[in-house]
């Protein structure tokens, strides 16, 4: 282990991290991989290695962080995952860091390390929606992860649903597990003067969800019955704008929508760039969150943070992150998500009420604390290491 280097009379570590899951940086796990090793390399030198065509995306550079870069030839996720748990821990002389973060440990994980591992786990969705991915990859989750995550010195989940969530399904010690809540950009999710969405086709008022486009998972297909569902006025006044990358499943929402009285009003952008993302939330007229299960839904607090009423699933972690800010629906049922948007489009009341919440809910969310929780781990563990000797 090394000797911290001190700065500003605090401790300034080596620290190695995979970006091994960037997903070419059009991901929930991207954008928080954006934001932790932006707020962990202001202060600490980060080594991190990344596919090589990912190094292109990634939006962060600074004087403490070094992208190393692994051949695309891993891309292929099986095998990615194979070289992550067993090749990665030989490749690379691991006992000259202070400790390893692996921020997608739901993802990737590595067989052994001779420094302390920290890892996040952001959700076992798969646990609840059982076509999310192929066989192999549910059998990876659900039996090569629970064991080689019991090797790992601190386990931080991003809700208080995930950490339920690994208690229940990989039977692990309470203890090793400590919450640790996403942060959002508070510097550009902000409340802001209208300006033209017409280079994306938005011309009218609209309701918002920004997801990728995944079936059954993300549940777009209930979101589009309920807002065909509502009444033609309501229709003819809002839009229903979908921005996000097709994803698996994706074809039976493009089927739906082909035979739809209202796809000129139902817009799928395809994957919008993150300058854009708070003109969307801005201006949004609602911001609706159908997803069947989250680990934590950044999208929620970015979308309270810009001034938008937010509805969302009752289910996994969305109540606990929204608070008393959102209104809850019925993620399964199509009236149920149909009667929750009318309820709150219906009354300006209501719309300002869950604004004003919202924006005192989003005020305990922050990048800077999330950041200082993985570093506070890695002083506990290594001051535990010490009383032992």
């Amino acid at each position: 282990m090394c000797s911290p280097v001190m700065k500003n009379n605090t401790p300034s570590y080596r620290i190695f991290v995979s970006g091994m899951a960037y997903d070419e940086g059009k991901s929930g796990v991207s954008d928080y991989l954006n934001n932790v090793i932006k707020a962990l390399s202001i202060d600490h030198k980060i080594d991190m290695i990344m596919l090589e065509s990912d190094i292109e995306s990634f939006p962060v550079s600074n004087s403490n962080l070094n992208l190393i870069p692994i051949s695309d030839k891993l891309k292929n996720p099986v095998r990615n995952m194979l070289w992550h748990l067993y090749t990665l821990p030989k490749k690379f002389d691991l006992k000259t860091y202070d400790f390893i973060f692996l921020p997608a440990a739901n993802r990737r994980l590595i067989a052994q390390s001779p420094v302390p591992a920290i890892v996040t786990f952001h959700d076992l969705s798969q646990f609840h929606i059982p076509a999310k991915y192929d066989a192999f990859r549910m059998f990876y989750i659900k039996n090569v992860i629970p064991h080689f995550v019991k090797k790992v010195d601190k386990i931080l989940a991003i809700s208080k649903n995930t950490k339920d969530d690994l208690l229940k399904y990989y039977k692990l010690a309470p203890e090793k597990i400590e919450v640790n809540y996403n942060g959002y950009d508070s510097k550009r999710f902000i409340p802001a003067p209208k300006t033209s969405l017409k280079p994306l086709g938005i011309q009218k008022k609209y309701f918002l969800y920004i997801a990728r486009i995944e079936h059954p998972g993300k549940n777009h297909l209930r979101l589009i019955k309920a807002y065909e569902d509502l009444p033609q006025e309501v229709r003819n006044r809002y839009d229903l704008v979908l921005p996000g990358k097709s994803w698996s499943g994706s074809d039976k929402i493009m089927e739906h929508l082909e035979n739809s009285p209202d796809k000129e009003r139902i817009h799928l952008t395809g994957f919008v760039d993150s300058e854009i993302l708070p003109q969307l939330y801005q201006q949004c007229s609602l911001y609706i969150f159908p997803s069947l299960y989250e680990g934590f839904g950044i999208p929620l607090i970015e979308a309270m943070a810009c001034g938008a009423p937010v509805v969302c699933s009752n289910t996994s972690s969305l109540p606990e992150i929204g608070g008393e800010a959102v209104a809850l629906f019925d993620p399964y049922s199509v009236l149920s998500i149909r009667e929750t948007i009318w309820r709150v489009i219906s009354s300006e009341k209501m719309q300002e009420a869950m604004i004003e919440n919202g924006f005192r809910q989003v005020k305990q969310f922050s990048w800077k604390k999330h950041a200082r929780m993985i570093i506070n781990s890695f002083e506990e563990i290594n001051s535990s290491a010490q009383k032992q000797e």
